[in-house]
């Protein structure tokens, strides 16, 4: 069955069915966690629905209160890309990122905020960037203010290799990339973390394989809502930067030299932000 938009029936027999013998071989996996975004997920799963490639959409609901549960249930119902299930682990965007890895099926895995927005394109930029052999792919992306109402790309990074030695701006987030899923099996998000969570998953996956590719400077996958105070990766609270720093100080009791180096500066840039916010 195809629509032409949410819950509405393509009569026309556009949308997917042309590109359905594709879809079946689920090479991406979205994961887009959430908690209650009635507000815009029906936004994120607009730019979902749009895309046409190898994608499976998994819609991981980390225990909302609101209405945003009822909303993705009946906007997946539509589509058989999309999977809606809960989070069966520890509450937070971790719990529920684990969730959807556990239950994707693609040979590759990104993840996506369920206030932000695949770009129109992204498919066929994803393809372009896999004919590198990498195990992470890492894209530009539209930035989004939403006070500002103003959308710029930022962090421009170049397209190449690149390491431990000098990384890529945004490396620490995984909204902006490409896993290859053998890579991130056994590799999971710490679920007492409710803050910094994303920079600790790609420590670990920088310690298994120090280089990430970065496609080309124009290609953007992604329009990221940048100042959502709502959002589950913009909640903290001075506890939440507590247990960032000892997951971090756990994390190097194993690690060599260079990628202690890489964890300490990643942490201290955390703490500089968070005492601009606090004031201190």
């Amino acid at each position: 069955m195809c629509f032409n938009s949410i819950g509405e029936k393509d009569t026309e027999g556009h949308g997917f069915g042309r590109v359905l013998l594709f879809w079946r071989n689920r090479m991406i996996s979205v994961i887009v966690p959430y908690r209650n975004a009635e507000n815009w997920v029906g936004r994120c799963f607009q730019s979902l629905y749009n895309q046409q490639g190898d994608f499976e959409f998994i819609f991981v609901n980390d225990h909302s209160t609101d209405g945003g549960k009822e909303m993705v249930t009946l906007y997946t119902g539509n589509d058989d890309r999309f999977i809606a299930i809960d989070n069966h682990h520890h509450v937070g965007v971790s719990g529920a990122r684990n969730t959807g890895i556990e239950n994707a099926s693609g040979e590759w895995i990104t993840f996506l905020d369920a206030d932000d927005e695949m770009l129109p394109d992204a498919y066929r930029l994803f393809a372009k960037e896999l004919e590198t052999d990498a195990n992470i792919h890492q894209f530009n992306h539209l930035r989004y203010y939403t006070v500002k109402d103003r959308l710029v790309l930022k962090y421009a990074n170049l397209s190449g290799w690149y390491d431990t030695s000098a990384l890529c701006d945004m490396w620490f987030c995984v909204w902006n990339k490409l896993f290859r899923a053998d890579f991130i099996k056994d590799i999971r998000f710490n679920e007492r973390l409710q803050y910094g969570e994303d920079g600790l998953f790609m420590l670990e996956c920088l310690a298994r394989d120090e280089r990430i590719h970065h496609a080309d400077l124009r290609e953007t996958t992604v329009k990221h809502r940048f100042d959502n105070k709502q959002s589950l990766s913009h909640i903290k609270t001075a506890a939440d930067l507590v247990k960032q720093a000892d997951a971090y100080e756990s994390f190097m009791r194993h690690q060599d030299g260079k990628m202690k180096a890489v964890a300490c500066s990643e942490l201290s840039k955390v703490w500089e932000k968070a005492a601009e916010e606090y004031g201190l």
